[in-house]
């Protein structure tokens, strides 16, 4: 059981805000059988947060903005199913503690894993004969095709979400290289050929890859950091993949690359710009799969969310 914050006020506000899943009733009783020792009162909008928020000691949220903190002198937790730090600008700052959902690289591992399968195995190129209505387009689509084993994947934000990446596209044969600034560590699934480098590194790993996977978060240090120069050092059968933030990445340059057949194929889930305005340069491009932000998003999504709020929750002591 929790301890120091016995018997306070819970807000939850999960619900109600478009493009994101909302929590029903049942994860609300969730909440309520898996933490008793608060008053837990869930709201739908924002008007009514606001409201509401005077008092509360704990918060569930999708978003919060600095300045809601004067409502709450007392708040001592924000939560969000988030990973993203965009929606909420509160920061821990003791006694006020602040948890990011850690729970997505399960569900993006899988999109990675899909778009790669796309790509080399010929399913993308397929679709692209579908629509072009081209019924039996062999000779084409196999001569675009090759197998995932023995590639080289260079994962760029080889942290926790990194790690799933290459978790699960490991089986497959996939040669790795993880690029981190924190942990340099090895996980238990490498093997020889494998390695975990430091940034300073990503540019002599770049011209060897064959699939290039960003997870990075979008802080300042990640803005651009696949610019001209970067998209240049890739082999032109080399994929490009984002999950993480559009900030990474520039664009403009990935587009006119793919245009001149310097690049085999981008599969990007987020943009510098959200939503993706039509007619965008990327959108132009040939071969190129995008994907509306929703990497991560899975029935389960909430469910994986409350189960590791209140497995955290439950060891966790709170002072003022």
């Amino acid at each position: 059981m929790t301890k120091g914050l016995e018997g306070e006020k819970a807000l939850v506000w999960l619900a109600g805000m478009p493009g994101v899943p909302s929590l029903e009733p049942a994860g609300f009783a969730r909440l309520r059988d898996g933490a008793p020792e608060f008053f837990w009162d869930a709201v739908a909008g924002e008007a009514d947060f606001l409201e509401r928020l005077p008092g509360a000691r704990l918060v569930l949220t999708w978003r919060f903005r600095r300045e809601w903190l004067g409502l709450a002198p007392g708040l001592r937790l924000i939560s969000t199913p988030a990973a993203g730090r965009e929606w909420v600008e509160a920061r821990s700052r003791p006694p006020l503690r602040v948890w990011f959902g850690g729970f997505h690289g399960v569900f993006m591992a899988e999109t990675v894993a899909g778009l790669m399968l796309a790509f080399a195995r010929g399913i993308k190129a397929s679709l692209d004969c579908q629509a072009r209505g081209e019924s039996w387009p062999r000779e084409r689509v196999t001569a675009l095709m090759r197998p995932l084993r023995g590639g080289r994947a260079v994962i760029l934000g080889f942290g926790h979400i990194g790690k799933w990446i290459g978790r699960l596209v490991k089986p497959f044969g996939v040669r790795l290289a993880g690029v981190t600034r924190k942990d340099r560590s090895r996980p238990e699934y490498f093997t020889d050929g494998d390695g975990v480098y430091p940034p300073e590194e990503l540019d002599s790993l770049l011209p060897a890859a064959d699939h290039l996977i960003l997870a990075l978060p979008g802080d300042t240090g990640s803005d651009l950091i696949l610019d001209s120069r970067r998209l240049a050092l890739l082999p032109p059968a080399a994929f490009v993949y984002n999950v993480g933030r559009g900030n990474a990445i520039d664009e403009e340059a990935l587009a006119d690359r793919l245009r001149r057949g310097l690049l085999a194929g981008a599969g990007l889930d987020v943009f510098a710009r959200e939503p993706l305005p039509p007619g965008a340069a990327i959108l132009g491009a040939p071969n190129v799969i995008a994907l509306p932000h929703v990497s991560a998003f899975a029935p389960g999504y909430l469910d994986a969310y409350l189960d590791e709020f209140l497995g955290r929750l439950a060891g966790e002591e709170f002072r003022d």
